[in-house]
């Protein structure tokens, strides 16, 4: 490597490092009082009061909830992956 690149990948490096630790000791002086004063006290009350009053109430269900993802558009997407790769694989041998 000639010594241009050298310095620059030292410097780019250097300036990764700064930016990761600036980050943190910018992070660790913000104020958090100022975060959780107002409204967002008055809101983590009325969810622990709400946590506390249903944890007497448990509910029993015979299945899963649904989440909304349709397994068969996965399952599908894969078989089409599988699919495509085979074919690569088999096209790059017959050229090769």
């Amino acid at each position: 490597m000639s010594n241009k690149l050298k310095r620059a990948v030292v410097v780019v490096a250097a300036l990764a490092v700064a930016l990761t630790l600036a980050s943190g000791a910018l992070a660790a002086s913000s104020k958090k009082h100022q975060a959780y004063s107002g409204a967002g006290a008055a809101v983590q009350g009325q969810v622990q009061a709400g946590a506390v009053a249903n944890a007497n109430q448990v509910r029993t269900v015979g299945k899963l909830p649904f989440t909304g993802l349709q397994l068969t558009l996965v399952v599908g997407a894969g078989l089409a992956l599988l699919l495509t790769g085979g074919t690569l694989r088999r096209l790059s041998k017959n050229r090769a």
